[in-house]
C-alpha cells in the first residue's frame, strides 16, 4: 500500500529516489567525461598545449549550445510532457557517445588522435546537453508545491554530489588496473543503470507553458533584467574557473603523490564526511538562510585553500584532514549552488512577468560549463609551463610538481575570495522569494506583491497569461 502524502504534496519516495538516482548517473557520466578526458588525452601522447586546446574548442561548443538548449525547450511542444521526452531522448544517446570517446585509437597519429578527440567529445556534450537542461526544470512540472520542488532538488543535487565523489573515486583504482577504454564501459553500464528509473517513474503533473510563444527578445529581457541570475553567476564563474583541483587530482595523485590510487583515496576522504553532512543541508536551509551558509563555504575555501599551500602533503595525516575539510566545504557548496537559480526565476518573473524556466536553468548550465572550458585548459596551460611532460607513466621535474600543488591549493583561494566580493551584491532572500513565488502562482495580486516588495525590489512586471496543465 502507497504511503499517504501531506496535504499539497504530489511526488512519492519512489518518484523522488528515481530523479535522485538520474543525477547520481548522469555526474557519475561527468566524473568520467567532463573531470577525466584530458588526462586520458594526455596519456594517449597529446601535448598539455594541445589538450588546453581541444579542450577550449570542445568545451566553449559545450558553453554555447547551453542557452540554444534553452530557447529550443522552451519553443518545442511535446504532445505528452514538457520535459521528461528530452530526457527520453538523450540517455541512449549519451551511453554510445561515451563508449565511443574512450576507444580513442592509441596507435593512431596525432593528428588522427586530436580529430577523434575533438569529434567524440563535442558529439557527447550535445547529448549531455540534451539531458542537462530538462532535469534541472522537471521539478517545476512535477509539482506545483514550491517546498516540495526544494526537496525534490536538493535531494537530487545531494546524490548527484555522491554520484560524482564516487566517480571520482572509483575511476582511478580501475583505470590503471584495466586501461582506459574498459574503465568507460564499466562507469557507462553503472551510470545509464540509475538514470533509467526516472523516465518510467517520473510524472509531470503541473505543466505550464505561455499561451503565446515567448519572442527572443522576451528570453533577453528576462536574462537582462535579472540582475541577481547575473550576479550570481558571475561569482560563481570566478570561483569556479580557478577552481583546477578536479582537473588536477590524477596528475596529483601520480606524480606528486607516487601513486594514482591516491586519487581514488582523495575522492572517497570527501566524500564520507559530505554523504554524513550532507543529509542534514535541508534541515539547515530551513534554519539559516542558504546566501549565508554559501557564502561562509566560499571564505572558508579562500582560508584553507592558502593554509594548505604553506602546510603541504609531506605528512599524510594532516594533508587528508584538510583534503576531508576541504572536501567537506567544497561538496556542501556544490549542493547549495544550484539551489538559487529557482530562486533567481522567481525573482525574473516578478521583474518581467515572464516565466522561461529554460532559459533561466541554461543559463546556469552555461556559467557552469563555461568555467570548464576554460578552467581546464588555464590549468593543463600552467602545469605546461611549469615543464608537464605528457605521457603516461612519464617523470616530471620539480617545477611541474609545483605547478600542480600551486594550482590546486592558492590559485583556486584567490578565485574564491574574488566571488564572496561579487556576493555581497546579492540581495535575494527565503522569506522574498516565497512571496515573489505566490505572485508568480497568482496567490496574491500585482498590489500585494508590490506591497511587501517593491521598496527592496521596485515594481512588479505584468505577468505573461499562461495555460497550466494539471494532471494527478
Amino acid at each position: 500500500m502507497a504511503k499517504k502524502l501531506k496535504e499539497g504534496f504530489h511526488v512519492g519516495g519512489g518518484e523522488k529516489w528515481s530523479y535522485a538516482l538520474y543525477f547520481f548517473g548522469q555526474n557519475i557520466f561527468y566524473a568520467l567525461v567532463a573531470l577525466n578526458v584530458h588526462t586520458m588525452f594526455s596519456d594517449v601522447g597529446i601535448t598539455a598545449a594541445t589538450v588546453a586546446i581541444i579542450l577550449f574548442v570542445t568545451r566553449l561548443w559545450d558553453a554555447i549550445n547551453d542557452p540554444i538548449m534553452g530557447v529550443i525547450i522552451d519553443k518545442v511542444k511535446f504532445k505528452k510532457g514538457r520535459f521528461l521526452p528530452w530526457l527520453r531522448i538523450s540517455l541512449p544517446i549519451i551511453a554510445v557517445t561515451s563508449v565511443i570517446m574512450f576507444a580513442l585509437p592509441t596507435g593512431a597519429p596525432l593528428t588522427v588522435k586530436v580529430i577523434w578527440a575533438i569529434i567524440a567529445y563535442m558529439a557527447w556534450d550535445a547529448a549531455y546537453t540534451l539531458c542537462d537542461v530538462p532535469i534541472y526544470v522537471l521539478p517545476s512540472s512535477m509539482t506545483d508545491n514550491i517546498k516540495e520542488r526544494s526537496g525534490i532538488l536538493s535531494l537530487g543535487r545531494y546524490i548527484g554530489v555522491v554520484g560524482i565523489m564516487l566517480g571520482m573515486t572509483l575511476l582511478p583504482m580501475i583505470q590503471g588496473r584495466v586501461g582506459w577504454f574498459v574503465t568507460g564501459i564499466i562507469l557507462t553500464i553503472v551510470a545509464t543503470g540509475t538514470m533509467v528509473p526516472l523516465l518510467f517513474k517520473a510524472k509531470e503533473r503541473h505543466i505550464v507553458r505561455p499561451e503565446e510563444t515567448i519572442t527572443m527578445r522576451q528570453m533577453v529581457r528576462f536574462v537582462t533584467g535579472n540582475k541577481y541570475l547575473l550576479i550570481f553567476y558571475c561569482a560563481m564563474f570566478l570561483s569556479l574557473v580557478t577552481n583546477f583541483s578536479q582537473t588536477l587530482m590524477m596528475f596529483f595523485a601520480r606524480h606528486n603523490l607516487g601513486d594514482q590510487d591516491f586519487a581514488g583515496l582523495m575522492g572517497l576522504i570527501t566524500m564520507v564526511p559530505l554523504v554524513i553532512v550532507g543529509g542534514f543541508i535541508p534541515v539547515i536551509i530551513k534554519k539559516i538562510d542558504k546566501y549565508y551558509i554559501f557564502l561562509f563555504g566560499l571564505i572558508a575555501t579562500a582560508l584553507l585553500g592558502i593554509i594548505r599551500y604553506f602546510v603541504g602533503y609531506e605528512s599524510l595525516p594532516v594533508f587528508i584532514a584538510l583534503v576531508a575539510i576541504h572536501g567537506l566545504i567544497l561538496g556542501s557548496n556544490g549542493i547549495l549552488i544550484f539551489m538559487f537559480t529557482p530562486d533567481c526565476l522567481e525573482y525574473g518573473t516578478y521583474k518581467t512577468g515572464e516565466r522561461s524556466e529554460g532559459v533561466a536553468v541554461s543559463l546556469q548550465t552555461f556559467f557552469n560549463k563555461l568555467t570548464g572550458s576554460l578552467s581546464g585548459p588555464i590549468a593543463m596551460l600552467i602545469v605546461g609551463a611549469f615543464g608537464f611532460v605528457a605521457g603516461e607513466g612519464a617523470a616530471q621535474p620539480e617545477s611541474a610538481l609545483s605547478g600542480i600543488w600551486l594550482s590546486m591549493t592558492v590559485l583556486p583561494s584567490i578565485g574564491a575570495a574574488l566571488a564572496v566580493i561579487m556576493l555581497l551584491f546579492y540581495k535575494l532572500r527565503n522569506s522574498e522569494i516565497q512571496t515573489m513565488a505566490e505572485y508568480s502562482n497568482g496567490e496574491i495580486s500585482k498590489e500585494d506583491a508590490e506591497a511587501l516588495l517593491a521598496e527592496k525590489y521596485g515594481p512588479a512586471g505584468e505577468l505573461t497569461k499562461m495555460t497550466i496543465t494539471t494532471d494527478e
